[in-house]
């Protein structure tokens, strides 16, 4: 099941949509910009989804972004790059992928904010 809330806007009028993801087995945390500046974040739990199933839900929550960074245990977010690029066949708008441990909501609208700037 996804939770979605919609943050303030930046004072930029266009900026490059983005994402910043971080997955873990049991949920995922998203924070994505829209074109316009609006931040959106949006917790995904698994649930009984299969791990093909939850992934390529974060996907669709994703969108097609032009810069996406993921964080998270390696395999699941192997799992989630891969299902990324298979589904937008774009592996260069990955642009970081990297481990990390639990993090915050705020922490990921942080970097997000960095990564658009």
């Amino acid at each position: 099941m996804a939770a979605f809330q919609t943050r303030d806007q930046v004072s930029s009028p266009t900026v490059t949509p983005s994402a910043v993801v971080w997955i873990n087995r049991r949920r995922a945390m998203v924070a994505t910009m829209s074109r316009d500046g609006r931040v959106t974040t949006c917790e995904i739990s698994r649930g009984w989804l299969p791990d093909r199933a939850y992934v390529a839900q974060v996907v669709r929550v994703i969108g097609d972004r032009q810069r996406v960074v993921i964080l998270g245990p390696s395999s699941v977010r192997l799992a989630l790059e891969r299902e990324y690029v298979s589904m937008y066949q774009r592996p260069d708008r990955l642009v970081d992928v990297e481990p990390a441990g639990a993090v915050e909501l705020q922490d990921l609208v942080d970097r997000l904010r960095t990564l658009v700037t």
